[in-house]
């Protein structure tokens, strides 16, 4: 059994410079627009999934990759130490570990980590594809055709000819590899202050510098090869969050997250006995629900008479309660629900609560002003489990 996070503090990670608050079994941020709280909600994702390699419960998608976008703005712009920490307490098993979440600018901020970091990031660039190295082999062909037919020059020694070539091409990406993560983040989490792992969010923001192209070029690539073999290097990088390096295991169970605002959700997801659970729930809190057929069907039932309709074709109140629901019968340890007001008809608040409170999990809202919708939920929760309201006050944080 895991008790997650009772206190989370954020030091220049977002907006904030420093944020030092306590979580109940329920929390609820509330605020306006830009005062913080969806950022608050992805740094209690980010820090409890950093020990189970950044996944949530239901999706492939990797937390980091959703950092894409964000990566320049994970650390505060007003601190000059190109350094946010994110760390809070779990309890495993009756044993308290103590996770700390490290978001770094820039390769020489590694310290002592810098030069693994690089070795295994300069390893994976330069791996060729094998559409890399067809690459390489038509160009080298082309050349060696020019060496014999118009400068007239005899290749005795093939293959230490395209072994030359080929290291010659490598070389030019090594050489490259620390200007492109000059400005790059790195995520490093420590448990209980040893190293698990320092990881790399996809490098959609880093430039990749002219001079490399040019130097390819000077190999005997053509333009097109050239960007063509970087766009194919590079991309484990740029596209893709990579998992750098590892460190010791610890033994704490992995703790199942869902954030329920940032990935896609289907019910065809859920396993065969979570899609019935899920179909039982909805039957019995909508009227008008009758089954879910495989493929995105869904059944409706209007005074008997029924009739199939697309998933997608239902309205935004109805997919909303289903990922509520959904959350609620996953068996999740830790729920993060962004404006849920926001698509949740008032009718259903009342419905979700009921099973809410039975959840066990911990779980965080967002919220916009008190005066929202969501306010029923709040009155009905605050009667029946222990909530603690932290109400936005602009980027100066929460209390």
């Amino acid at each position: 059994m895991v008790t997650v996070l009772r206190q989370l503090l954020l030091e220049d990670y977002g907006p904030f410079t420093r944020l030092d608050i306590e979580l109940g079994d329920i929390t609820i941020f509330v605020g306006r627009n830009n005062t913080g709280k969806s950022t608050a909600l992805e740094a209690i994702e980010l820090l409890l999934s950093s020990i189970n390699d950044f996944k949530v419960a239901t999706s492939n998608i990797d937390v980091l990759s959703n950092l894409k976008s964000k990566s320049r703005y994970l650390i505060n712009l007003r601190s000059s130490k190109g350094l946010a920490i994110i760390s809070g307490d779990v309890v495993d098993q009756g044993v308290k570990h103590s996770i700390e979440v490290r978001v770094t600018k820039g390769i020489n901020g590694l310290g002592d980590l810098r030069d693994n970091v690089m070795q295994e990031v300069v390893k994976s660039i330069t791996e060729l594809t094998p559409r890399s190295q067809e690459i390489l082999m038509e160009a080298f062909r082309r050349g060696l055709r020019d060496r014999l037919v118009h400068e007239r020059k005899d290749v005795k020694n093939l293959p230490d000819a395209i072994k030359e070539f080929v290291d010659g091409v490598i070389s030019v990406f090594s050489n490259h590899v620390s200007d492109l993560l000059m400005d790059a983040i790195f995520i490093s989490t420590y448990v209980d202050g040893e190293l698990l792992n320092v990881a790399l969010p996809p490098l959609s923001e880093v430039g990749v510098s002219e001079n490399i192209i040019n130097e390819l070029k000077g190999l005997g690539l053509n333009s097109f090869e050239a960007k063509r073999l970087v766009n194919i290097q590079l991309r484990k990088v740029i596209s893709e969050s990579q998992i750098i390096i590892t460190g010791k295991r610890v033994k704490v169970e992995p703790i199942h997250i869902q954030h329920s605002s940032l990935y896609p959700f289907l019910i065809d997801d859920l396993s065969p006995d979570k899609q019935t659970e899920l179909i039982d729930l909805l039957r019995k809190e909508v009227h008008y629900f009758y089954d879910y057929r495989g493929g995105g069907q869904v059944i409706l039932d209007f005074n008997g008479n029924r009739v199939s309709v697309p998933y997608d074709l239902m309205g935004d109140g109805f997919k909303a309660l289903v990922r509520m629901l959904s959350l609620i019968i996953m068996g999740i340890d830790v729920a993060l629900i962004d404006e849920p007001e926001t698509h949740l008809h008032p009718g259903f608040m009342e419905v979700i609560t009921k099973y809410i409170v039975e959840l066990g999990s911990l779980i965080v809202f967002s919220s916009l002003w008190p005066r929202s919708p969501l306010s029923s939920l709040i009155t009905c929760l605050m009667r029946l489990r222990r909530v603690v309201f932290l109400i936005g006050l602009g980027w100066l944080g929460f209390t």
